[in-house]
């Protein structure tokens, strides 16, 4: 069984309120293709509270993992933590007592819980890892970055590139910068 799938069928059976703590830890390989820029280096782990109410069951949580990405300036991977607050409400396709269809949920995008009575965590903590992961990751805040001519990571000290001619049409700001009059 997935880590992510969880049946909920004794959890439907009972009166609004009622609720169970579940522990989540899932190898990196199961992570591995929801995402695109980022790979996971360690299992997410974490706890989830699932309670029951009168027409869903709504899914809380904090989730945790350490996640391997590009730094924005030079390229080089790093491993980063990553953090999820999980809530989502989920709604049964089928009436636990009776085996009949329910109606939909009004919203089209709600998470369902299959005909098993299973309840799949997976597209939630996809989107969660993907709001979570850094825009700018960076190796170290001093990063120098690539020479944009020759692509050298210049953490690892200056590159070979010839600098580019000073453009003379701004020979008298330089001037003005260096605190002498031009003319």
């Amino acid at each position: 069984m997935n880590a992510l799938r969880l049946n909920v069928a004794g959890l439907l059976k009972e009166q609004s309120g009622a609720a169970r703590d579940y522990t989540v830890q899932v190898a990196p390989e199961e992570l591995a293709g929801m995402l695109e820029d980022a790979r996971p280096a360690a299992p997410l782990e974490g706890d989830l509270r699932l309670m029951r109410a009168p027409r869903s069951i709504f899914v809380r949580g904090q989730l945790g993992t350490d996640v391997n990405i590009e730094c924005s300036r030079c390229l080089a991977e790093v491993e980063t933590p990553v953090e999820l607050e999980l809530e989502a409400e989920y709604f049964p396709q089928i009436d636990i007592s009776s085996g009949a269809p329910l109606p939909a949920p009004d919203d089209d995008l709600a998470f369902t819980i299959d005909g098993n009575h299973e309840l799949d965590l997976s597209e939630i903590v996809r989107q969660s890892l993907l709001l979570a992961l850094p825009m700018h990751a960076l190796c170290a805040e001093a990063c120098r970055g690539l020479c944009p001519d020759c692509g050298a990571n210049l953490n690892q000290g200056l590159c070979t590139c010839e600098p580019e001619p000073a453009d003379e049409r701004l020979t008298p700001l330089r001037a003005l910068l260096q605190g002498r009059t031009g003319s």
